[in-house]
């Protein structure tokens, strides 16, 4: 296993000095900090595992091809363990940008039969990061797939913080045996573990803590996914350090009903803009 400092990572810079990294096992942002401040905007647990085969308890996770259990593949699909490879690592204008590939290969190959090529696109400016994954079908065959951009967001105390732009939208309760739901606040506060999927949201949602905010706009993506793992959840994981479950918020862009259906040769994208707000 290797250490965060040991596992190969790119360095965004930003003009105006805002910054992200990004490590290239498994395509995962890892942190980010907007122009101006200090303060990191992504959690990554201290007990995180870095390294090829492994996906980092924090920043970004790539769902990719599957989100959660909503397929026939492991939880989350493979992208998320996969060792990426840098096409672009420039500065243009005011942002710094990467993009990343990954492509089918003997191993994803023998977990989903599929040819297939996967961009990511990583930019960061001022307050703003701006995540998108592009998946182009490059089989002769149609194939279907889900996925979440899965980000872990820091905040000062997780049971303090709401999420709104969810009401009247429907769920699935992962805690009531995916029972479904409609949300009828016009907010969602965090109060324990939570694990939703909210259908058909719209484009921006908004977390709210009572000293800061982010604005999360989602383009592509047709779901959103509220987590915390709650007390329980990070005691049973040994990459996450107890208490952990007091410094995160996971508010995902996932596209999982209808999933994605592409034609060989067709191209689908979907990003989460993020921007920190006062």
């Amino acid at each position: 296993m290797s250490s965060a400092s040991e596992a190969p990572f790119v360095e965004l810079h930003a003009p105006d000095g805002a910054y992200a990294r990004v490590y290239l096992d498994g395509g995962q942002v890892a942190s980010w900090i907007p122009c101006g401040s200090s303060d990191d905007r992504l959690f990554v647990s201290r007990a995180a595992h870095y390294g090829a085969g492994r996906s980092i308890r924090g920043g970004i996770p790539i769902c990719f091809p599957q989100f959660g259990p909503f397929g026939p593949l492991g939880q989350h699909g493979f992208a998320r363990l996969s060792r990426w490879h840098v096409v672009q690592h420039h500065t243009d204008g005011a942002s710094a940008r990467l993009l990343l590939r990954l492509t089918d290969s003997e191993v994803t190959r023998a977990q989903w039969p599929y040819a297939f090529a996967a961009e990511l696109s990583v930019e960061v400016a001022a307050s703003v990061l701006t995540v998108a994954l592009t998946v182009t079908n490059t089989d002769t065959q149609p194939f279907v797939f889900t996925a979440a951009l899965h980000p872990y967001f820091a905040v000062a105390e997780a049971y303090a913080t709401h999420v709104a732009g969810l009401a009247g939208t429907r769920y699935l309760d992962a805690l009531r045996d995916g029972a479904e739901s409609q949300e009828t606040g016009d907010v969602l506060a965090i109060e324990g573990h939570i694990d939703r999927v909210y259908f058909g949201t719209g484009d921006v949602i908004v977390l709210r803590e009572p000293h800061r905010g982010l604005r999360l706009e989602q383009r592509g993506f047709t779901e959103t996914v509220v987590w915390n793992p709650g007390a329980d959840g990070t005691r049973s994981r040994t990459d996450f350090v107890d208490g952990d479950e007091h410094r995160m918020v996971c508010v995902e862009a996932a596209v999982v009903r209808p999933p994605v259906q592409l034609a060989p040769g067709a191209q689908w994208t979907g990003a989460q803009v993020m921007t920190a707000i006062l």
